[in-house]
This record gives structure tokens, sequence and C-alpha cells, in this order.
């Protein structure tokens, strides 16, 4: 393979709703932590590519300030391009190594490291870790993601098939193609199924949706590391940093109650969930040691969240949620707060407004906090602005606008990703603020794939809605 498989085939960095520090910042709050205000925080983050991740959080959060550093030299430049073309100065990218972190960098409320720690070698790993110690301020909050078994297993597997497969190809390119013939041939080339296929079958199908630069970087890279989840925890502690939880809160909860005989020992309870859930993947967040955390939330701090879901009614007058997570509600108030969750999302309601959907505001608790263990809700602490309501001269944000030029995916306030088909895109590009809609329906309707004359306005007037949903307007 490659010297450098970065510089041939780029990792996409997109934004990553886990690692916010809306989201990071709840999760602290819901342990007892008072971590950095997200309006006015002090973020890094390590290995951020072109901060396809990082750009649009400075973006919407001007007064706190952003340093994102990466290897790649070329993914830099890339970020700091979109940087100085949205204007930004409260983001710095800088090509440099981990390792040459210091103290010159300061400190930091909140340090993300997505997609680093099971990649490196095992000093790089080290030192990334140690980095989180040392430049973590007083309350920081570290984010860092990584492999773990028992779930790992089967995909390292599959992983070593495919590595032994590919081993005398040294372009990229074919590498991947053959990866993926590969896993065709193991998915349809056998002769009588047994049960070890049916295991293969979902990783099988996982690989193959990959994309390429998703595949090479992690699945067919050098190094990929997994480890079991105690083990990265003691990692933790050698250095002073303790766990705090999940950057998924929803993780850490046995709604069975199957492990209430591990209560008081947080880390081997979370080892045997991953052992009861084969969980394969972690987001793990850091804190020191030494500050007191709140083990066992309840209801009563469900006041102090904003909430978000997007809630559904399928059939069978089930309600589905967040990662597809469905409930059959027993009492009617927990359709009315879901539905109201689902009418506004990816936007948050407070907690006030959702009392008149529940009756009562002891009843909202319960609910709630049932919503968010479950994994139905997210939980925020900050409530992202944007224009909610669509005005005289509707103006895209400019990070919207800026990305709609290039690619069909854009960010909205809420660090979400929207997909915009062809017509939206251009009708995003042309929402500069200076058009009316009467402007704006002759612009679209000159682009290939609009709507006929007599159906512009009414399809302009839902897109305008619908991007102003999607929190992807700005006053």
């Amino acid at each position: 393979m490659s010297d450098n498989p970065y510089h041939e085939i780029p990792y996409t960095t997109v934004p990553r709703l886990s690692t916010h520090p809306d989201r990071l910042a709840a999760v602290g709050t819901l342990f007892g932590m008072t971590p950095a205000p997200v309006t006015h925080c002090r973020v890094l983050e390590i290995g951020c590519g072109n901060g396809g991740n990082l750009i649009p959080m400075a973006y919407g959060l001007p007064e706190s300030r952003f340093t994102g550093v990466d290897l790649a030299a070329e993914a830099i430049a890339a970020g700091q391009a979109t940087i100085a073309a949205l204007g930004l100065t409260n983001i710095s990218l800088l090509p440099a190594d981990l390792r040459d972190i210091g103290p010159d960098c300061g400190e930091f409320d909140y340090i993300l490291a997505h997609g680093v720690y099971s990649w490196v070698p095992p000093d790089v790993r080290d030192r990334l870790v140690a980095v989180c110690r040392e430049r973590l301020a007083p309350h920081g909050i570290a984010f860092i993601s990584y492999n773990v078994y028992p779930g790992r297993h089967v995909r390292q597997m599959l992983r070593e098939m495919m590595l032994y497969h590919t081993r005398n190809i040294p372009d990229l390119a074919e590498c991947i193609r053959q990866a993926r013939w590969f896993l065709q041939l193991l998915r349809d080339g056998r002769a009588v199924p047994s049960r070890w296929h049916a295991l293969l079958d979902g990783e099988i199908e996982a690989l193959l949706e990959r994309d390429a630069d998703g595949l090479c970087h992690d699945d067919l890279a050098e190094i990929n590391d997994p480890v079991y989840f105690r083990d990265f925890a003691a990692h933790a502690a050698r250095h002073g940093l303790q766990y705090l939880g999940e950057a998924d809160p929803y993780e850490m909860f046995d709604q069975g109650d199957r492990l209430a005989w591990l209560e008081g020992d947080v880390i081997e309870r979370e080892q045997y969930l991953d052992f009861l859930r084969v969980r394969r993947f972690r987001q793990t967040l850091l804190c020191y040691e030494g500050i007191a955390l709140q083990r066992q939330p309840g209801p009563a701090l469900m006041e102090r969240f904003l909430f978000s879901a997007p809630a559904q009614t399928i059939e069978g007058g089930k309600i589905q949620g967040m990662r597809g997570i469905r409930i059959t509600a027993v009492h009617e108030a927990v359709n009315r707060v879901a539905a109201a969750l689902g009418e506004t999302y990816p936007l948050p309601l407070a907690f006030e407004e959702l009392v008149p959907y529940a009756g009562d505001r002891d009843a909202l608790r319960e609910i709630l906090f049932g919503l968010v263990v479950g994994g139905f809700a997210d939980i925020h602490v900050y409530d992202f602005p944007c224009e909610e309501t669509v005005t005289a001269k509707p103006r895209a944000s400019r990070l919207a606008r800026h990305q709609a030029a290039i690619s069909p995916y854009v960010t909205g306030a809420c660090q979400h990703v929207v997909k915009l088909d062809e017509v939206a895109r251009h009708l995003v590009c042309l929402m500069d603020g200076t058009r009316d809609h009467r402007q704006l329906a002759h612009d679209l309707a000159a682009i290939p794939g609009a709507p006929t004359a007599d159906r512009i306005a009414e399809h302009l007037l839902a897109s305008l809605e619908w991007l102003a949903r999607m929190s992807l307007l700005e006053g």
C-alpha cells in the first residue's frame, strides 16, 4: 500500500453530533460536572482532517475558540481554504503531529479525538491520552473513540482475510476494489450455508456499504487495534483521567437491570455491558480523576436539559425515534411528548415547552428520563440559534451556501448533515438574503429539473419551510 494512504485517498471528515461541545457538556451535566459553557469554550480536535467536523462548530459558536491538528498537510490546506472563504476568525487548523502538542497550545475545555486511538502505534496512543491529561482545563472533557472487543472480533477476522487477499497490491484504488470483490466472494461463493456464514453476513454487508476512504483507512489500515474497555479505562487512569461516560449516554443504561450485582463498580459494569451487547465501538468521555461524579442520574435532572428526537408514528401505532428505536406508549402523554419532539426536530425543545404535552412536571420528568435512557431522545444544554420562520427575503446560512455550491451535503445549525437534491442545492445558493420570494421563484424556474411554472410558487414555499425546519436559515 501507499507510504501515506491519506495523501492518495483523503479521509472525509463530516460533522459528528457526538463530538459537539453541546453533547459533551450535556453528558457532563448529567453526571454531576459543571462543564464550560458551550457559547464560550476552547476546543481542540486531534486528527481534524480538512475540518469537516470542526469548521461547522466554529461557524455556529463564534465566541468559542477552535484548534485542529492533523498530519495530513493537504487536508489542513483544504480546511484553511474553507475557513478563509467563510471569513472565520475563531478557528485555526495546523499541520502537526499530536506528539508536538505542548504547553504553548494552552488549555482546552473540550478535546476531541475521533478515529485516532485504535489506528496509531502504541507510543502515539499513549501520547494521545497524555495530551488529554496535560491540556484539559480543570473541568474539561475529552472525547476518544476506539474499536472494542468482543464485538470487533468478527470484523477483525474479515479484516485479516482482506489484508491477506490484497497483500501484494500496491495501488490503493485496486486494493479497495479487490477487497470488495473478495467480500462478495465470501458472501456469494458458498457451497453450503452454515451458522458461521450467518455470523459473517451482517459484517460483510456493512463493509460493502462503506465508502472507499472508510474502508481504506479503517478496515484496511496498517494499524487497527481494538481493546477491551477495561484496558482503555486503565490506560486513562494511568494518566490521571477517569471514565465520565459515553457520548451517547443511553449506551450506559441497562434497562433490564441485569447488572445490578455490579453496582458501584462502573468500569466492570461497562465491561459487562460490552459483553452483553457485543459492542465493537465506543465514543468515551474522560475527565480528571478526583472530580466527584453522580453515577445515578434520575428524572429530577431533566429540567436542566433541552431534548430532541426525530419521532414519527409508524405501523401499529408505535413511535420511532432516535436510532430507529421504537416505543409503544402505555400513556397518551408519552405519545404527545414524542410527537412534539418530532415536529421540531432537529431543533430541541426545552423542558418548559414540553410541560403542556405531559400534563404535569412530575410526569414529564419521568417520561423524558425514560426516553433518554432508552435511546429514543437526545439531551442538550444549548439552544441552537437559527431562523425558524420564512422571512420576506430568506437567507441560508453562509456555511450552507458554501457547502451547497460544491456538494449535496450541508450542515444545519444543530450540527446535523442534510442531503439536498439538485433543485434544493441551487435554491440554497440563491438564498443570500437579497432575493424575495418572487425573485427566488423566477431564478428557480430556470434551473434544470425545477417544477413547472404553475407549481413553482407552491414548491418554493414548501422548500423554504423545509429548509427552515432543517435549521439551514439564519436571520
